[in-house]
C-alpha cells in the first residue's frame, strides 16, 4: 500500500487519532479519465501549507518542511486513489458525474496529510465551478474536530468549515465504510 510507506517515513506533526478523509468532485467522464491517468499533483505547487499549519494546534514544531512536501511515490493518481482497500471508497458515478473518494482512517499526521491532499487538490481545475466540490479531513471516528476543509471549484483553497449538507454527506459515506469494516 503506497500510503503506508509514506506515512511510516514521515513522523513530524500529529493530531491525536487518525482522521478520516472525504472528497467529492463533479466532472465529466472524460475529465475523470484524464485525472486518473495524470501524474499526481505535488505539494510544492501550493503555497498555503504553512498558513494551514499555523491555523492548527499540533505536536512538534508546526512548520512545514521539505519532507512534508515530498511527492507521492506513484506514477498516476489512479495508483493512489484507485483500487479497493480496507476502509476506503473510490467511485465515479457516470450518471451524476461525481467522483467520491474516502478513507475511513486517513492519518493523524499533518505532514503526511499533505502527501495525499496535494494530489487531490490538483484535481480542482477539473471540478465544475458551480458544483460545490470539496474535501474534508476530520475526526469522524474519534470526534476530535476538523483538520482541513477545502473547496475545489476550479481551484483548491482552504476554507473555514463545510456546510451542514457537506458534513452530512461525508458522515453518510464514512458511516457506511465504518459499518462495512465492523461486519
Amino acid at each position: 500500500m503506497v500510503m503506508a510507506g509514506v506515512w511510516a517515513a514521515m513522523g513530524q506533526v500529529q493530531a491525536s487519532e487518525p482522521s478520516s478523509l472525504y472528497f467529492r468532485c463533479s466532472m465529466t467522464k472524460a475529465q475523470y479519465a484524464t485525472v486518473m491517468a495524470a501524474r499526481p499533483g505535488e505539494a510544492a505547487a501550493f503555497t498555503d501549507w504553512q498558513q494551514w499549519f499555523d491555523s492548527k494546534q499540533m505536536y512538534g514544531g508546526g512548520k512545514v518542511d521539505t519532507d512534508d512536501l515530498r511527492p507521492m511515490p506513484a506514477e498516476t493518481l489512479s495508483q493512489i486513489a484507485g483500487g479497493s482497500r480496507y476502509g476506503s471508497l473510490s467511485e465515479y458515478d457516470e450518471k451524476t458525474g461525481v467522483w467520491r473518494f474516502a478513507l475511513l482512517q486517513f492519518s493523524e499526521n499533518y505532514g503526511a496529510m499533505i502527501s495525499m491532499l496535494a494530489p487531490l487538490r490538483s484535481v480542482a481545475p477539473y471540478c465544475a465551478a458551480d458544483s460545490d466540490s470539496f474535501m474534508l479531513v476530520y475526526s469522524y471516528i474519534w470526534g476530535d474536530g476538523d483538520n482541513a476543509y477545502l473547496t475545489l471549484n476550479g481551484r483548491s483553497q482552504f476554507a473555514q468549515a463545510p456546510t451542514p449538507a457537506q458534513r452530512k454527506e461525508a458522515d453518510a459515506v464514512l458511516a457506511k465504510l465504518l459499518e462495512a469494516s465492523e461486519g
